[in-house]
């Protein structure tokens, strides 16, 4: 259960620390005094969605930290695998600040956790139902999880050997889906021909890994082969052709160096280093003259150099943008068309064990719906006994029971929730006919069932007491103290019936200082809670006879020792 809430620059809440207790605790201030906010901090602090709009005006950062005490193993496994140290009937202090950027940073006793993490410890701490949770009727797709929660221990074991099952029909599906990609018998016809026209169109180009890259080079050779034989011809006549070349220069030189050698080391080294040369020069205009005489300036040879680049290139469009990767795409339709021309009998395989595994899951299903119409009308007295006691005398609750064509997760079970509030109407859909009160109250039956089931130790209630007065509020509030034995409850209410029956009471006030608005939130003494449950009476109009009153009822709650 939660110990502690700090809140510290958030929304108009400069700073508050509330201790809560087990049990009812209550919150009650004005209409737009700030009740939610203490709703939305604890939403925050357990993964819920930031908002710029959350910062206090005028500051960088706000922080939201919630105190537990766990008992919950299955909470303490989950973040032992997490990595945070805990043991079971320890406390856990969980934070989240906020910044004026919109960021945050959530933390599980000190260490930086992951939002979603965060959401799915906080699914274990608290459950909170607010007005729009009541929303959660309207849509029938939710009815089942419902029945489901109620009916956990007994259908464990079913779902479970049928959630194995439904497992290996959906990989099935997926193959069977694969093979055809869910196209029929004309479209496939289609993709193999084609699949035979690429793989055709690249085998006749007949690639080579490095010739596109080659093409290139021999490319710019022919287009610009005037330019290099003029050049090359030049260069050859210097250095071997020409009356005065360099061939014969050195030669002279050399001659010279010849005459000097055997004077010095060094001058007969410089011989030798010059005598390579010469040669190196022979050599190399000997290879220039070859080149330029083989130079090719036949316009064909070019035509034909631009057409196989044109070819390339028109492969490089559609498969790749090298020649690498269009061989490997190739690789990849030939697999591909080998594996639909195989595809039959891969069907036919699959389909033989599609339909072994739909007999098996259609029995397996049959036996978790026959097990969830027990748990069915096992839910439905339990509905019609809680909201008799709800002050609603006349209800018949009812699980309706269809069936899907084809199986889901949960079976093939269609389930609604059907409801008549009055004798002698037809049973409907609980969201077409139940007012804001009626929606309420069932609610809280269903939560109220719901208790002893669920493992969440507190229970948020924001406004239970929407579209009821008098008599039903009454009701709710000795309902709320009942559920408040097994569980922590938080509750935000209007009523003075609900109000009077807590173990702690908070006010919540807005005031004015200095120009700012703040929400300030008290813990209450015995006398400042009849003061407030006169208040609620009351509004402003607060008598003696108020006073009295509040106290009577105050007194008449604890007299009932529920």
């Amino acid at each position: 259960m939660i110990l502690e809430l700090y809140i510290k620059n958030f929304a108009l809440v400069d700073e508050v620390r509330l201790n809560f207790e087990n049990g009812l605790n209550i919150l009650t201030g004005e209409t737009g005094s700030g009740k939610s906010i203490i709703i939305d901090a604890l939403n925050l602090c357990l993964g819920g969605r930031n908002d710029k709009s959350f910062i206090r005006k005028g500051v960088k950062k706000g922080l939201i930290e919630a105190t537990f005490s766990i008992s919950n193993k299955k909470l303490v496994d989950e973040l032992l695998e997490y990595g945070i140290d805990v043991s079971v009937d320890e406390n856990i202090i969980i934070s989240r600040e906020i910044y004026a950027d919109g960021k945050s940073i959530s933390r599980i006793n000190g260490r930086n956790v992951r939002l979603s993490f965060l959401k799915k410890i906080g699914s274990f701490l608290i459950d909170v139902h607010s007005q729009h949770e009541n929303q959660v009727l309207f849509n029938k797709e939710k009815h089942i999880e419902f029945l489901d929660l109620y009916g956990e221990e007994k259908l464990k074991v079913l779902k479970k050997e049928y959630s194995i099952v439904y497992k290996k029909y959906i990989e099935i599906k997926n193959k069977l889906n694969l093979l055809t990609e869910n196209k029929d018998d004309i479209q496939i016809a289609r993709e193999i021909d084609l699949l035979k026209f690429q793989i055709n169109e690249i085998e006749d180009a007949n690639l080579r890994l490095g010739e596109y890259e080659e093409l290139l080079k021999q490319r710019e050779v022919y287009r610009n082969s005037e330019k290099i034989y003029t050049n090359l011809n030049k260069s050859y006549f210097n250095l071997y052709e020409s009356n005065v070349n360099a061939f014969d220069l050195i030669s002279k030189a050399l001659k010279y160096l010849g005459d000097l050698s055997d004077f010095d080391e060094k001058l007969e080294n410089y011989y030798l280093n010059l005598e390579d040369i010469m040669y190196r020069i022979q050599d190399l205009s000997k290879d220039i003259r070859d080149y330029k005489e083989n130079i090719d300036f036949d316009i064909k040879s070019l035509d034909d150099i631009e057409i196989r680049i044109d070819t390339i290139n028109n492969l490089r469009r559609k498969y790749g943008n090298t020649i690498e990767e269009i061989l490997e795409y190739k690789e990849k339709i030939v697999s591909r068309l080998n594996e639909i021309l195989s595809r039959d009998e891969k069907i036919v395989q699959l389909k033989e064990s599609l339909k072994k595994i739909k007999e098996d899951l259609n029995e397996k299903s049959k036996e978790i719906t026959l097990k969830r119409k027990k748990i069915a009308k096992e839910l439905e007295d339990k509905i019609c006994n809680e909201l008799d006691s709800l002050n609603m005398k006349n209800v018949s609750f009812k699980v309706y029971f269809g069936e899907r064509e084809d199986f889901t997760q949960n079976g093939k079970d269609v389930i609604e929730f059907m409801i008549s509030f009055n004798i002698g109407e037809d049973l409907k859909p609980i969201y077409k006919i139940a007012s804001g009160g009626e929606m309420s109250r069932f609610m809280l039956a269903l939560k109220t069932i719901l208790s002893g089931i669920d493992k969440v130790e507190t229970l948020v209630f924001d406004e239970i007491d929407t579209g009821i007065s008098g008599i039903a509020a009454q009701v709710v509030g000795d309902k709320l103290k009942v559920i408040s034995n097994k569980k922590q409850i938080i509750c935000i209410t209007h009523l003075p019936q609900i109000a009077v029956n807590s173990d702690v009471h908070f006010n919540i006030e807005k005031i004015v200082q200095k120009d700012r608005t703040y929400t300030r939130i008290e813990k209450l003494s015995e006398e400042d809670k009849v003061k407030e449950i006169a208040r609620l009476i009351a509004g402003l109009n607060i008598t003696q006879k108020t006073m009295e009153h509040a106290r009577e009822i105050l007194q008449i709650a604890k007299n009932k020792g529920i």
